[in-house]
């Protein structure tokens, strides 16, 4: 896929790019998942704005998008149909909405349209929407159903693994009858579980093929971030690598993984990945009301992250580039901090996520609160490809390469 090229001065897009747009069809839930940075964070702006999306909303994207594809040379854009939970838009709305986006962006771009949910509402009626509007399907699950109901509650306290389950069950056989593409699990890593037995879980139980796992959203300076947390995080990730390399992979593909080894085993990957990694528009926020911002997960660390006064159909993809807020998560990406820059798998890791980096006092200027978990995940990796008879001077070349 094509990427963004940024002049560090000008921020200006050059052409034949992507974007990808987080667009938040309801801002609204029917969980209480206690980690939730959407309603437990000090952005409570979903106290105001539309429960579900307004119709201009939509209508001021597509003019958003169009704009980008006609002066910027966007070719792909992806859609992430996001809450809350975006389920809880009604079925005609949101046959109306993937219509309307499909009409109006299919002849000039190519659209990928994708949904995560909860999976508690998906029914069959759903899965027909689905499939007839080409939306691809992610479900959050927290691990097994003992894990799962103890944090992935409703509002009365509910575990809601059963319902879940229902619903991926679902989606997996209108993927197997070749209606819909395949779908994936997403978790959000609890560093006191067992990332094997959630790993196995996944694969055996529930037939996954697809998932990823998340570091929780803290920064510097959070409560939680304390050396255990930290720890028993990269402890977590280290289970899933160590389950995910004894099954001999099976066909099943883990996104962090991926990410890691892809650069470790291949030249032209290594050779892209500096590019692909400032992108300041790899994730793009569209609220309800229309309001456009960084990445989800960065708009709840600061007011000027959410504040942004740009919105879509007013507003265009170069004019976001220029913006300090741009220009800030952009440096992010492109300038590591100081303790960073000699680091082993500088490239690889890029100081870990912006949200991850972030502190009151620095900014993004600090390395990922993670960092010593990383760096656990990275050499574990690393040491089994040699195991497994990759050299470790093509790995160390590759490592190498990277710094240019």
């Amino acid at each position: 896929m094509d990427t963004f090229n940024i002049a560090p001065n000008s921020m200006v897009l050059t052409k034949h790019a992507s974007v990808y747009v987080i667009l938040k069809i309801t801002e609204r839930c029917n969980l209480a998942c206690p980690y939730c940075y959407v309603f437990f964070s000090d952005d409570k702006t979903f106290e105001i704005h539309p429960a579900t999306i307004l119709d201009d909303t939509v209508d001021g994207l597509i003019v958003f998008l169009h704009e980008a594809i006609r002066n910027s040379g966007i070719r792909h854009v992806h859609i992430g149909l996001h809450g809350g939970e975006p389920l809880l838009l009604k079925k005609p709305a949101f046959r109306k909405m993937c219509t309307r986006l499909r009409t109006a962006l299919d002849p000039v771009c190519a659209l990928q349209l994708s949904i995560q949910t909860n999976g508690v509402l998906i029914d069959p009626e759903w899965v027909d929407v689905f499939a007839a509007h080409g939306v691809n399907v992610g479900i959050s699950f927290d691990g097994t159903e003992e894990i799962h109901n103890r944090t992935r509650v409703t509002k009365k306290g509910r575990g809601t693994y059963a319902e879940s389950r229902r619903g991926w069950n679902m989606i997996v056989e209108a993927h197997q009858a070749g209606r819909i593409g395949r779908p994936g699990i997403l978790c959000v890593v609890a560093p006191e579980q067992s990332g094997r037995a959630i790993y196995e879980h996944f694969v055996n139980e529930l037939r996954a093929r697809h998932m990823n796992f998340l570091w929780p959203n803290i920064h510097h300076g959070a409560p939680e971030a304390t050396e255990a947390f930290i720890d028993g995080c990269g402890d977590f990730m280290v289970d899933v690598c160590r389950a995910w390399f004894a099954a001999g992979k099976k066909g099943v593909e883990v996104r962090f993984l991926k990410e890691i080894i892809g650069p470790l085993l291949d030249d032209e990957v290594c050779r892209e990945l500096p590019s692909n990694r400032n992108n300041p528009f790899e994730l793009i926020t569209v609220s309800s009301n229309g309001e456009i911002s960084p990445d989800d997960v960065i708009r709840t660390l600061a007011p000027r992250f959410r504040e942004t006064g740009y919105r879509v159909g007013g507003s265009t993809l170069n004019e976001l580039a220029r913006s300090n807020t741009w220009m800030e998560v952009s440096r992010a990406q492109q300038i590591l901090p100081e303790p960073c820059q000699s680091c082993l798998w500088r490239n690889i890791c890029r100081s870990g996520s912006p949200q991850h980096r972030y502190s009151t006092e620095r900014g993004f200027d600090n390395p990922s609160v993670y960092c010593k978990s990383l760096k656990r995940v990275f050499s574990y990796v690393a040491d089994n490809l040699i195991r497994g008879g990759v050299p470790i001077e093509a790995i160390e070349r590759r490592l190498a390469a990277t710094f240019a």
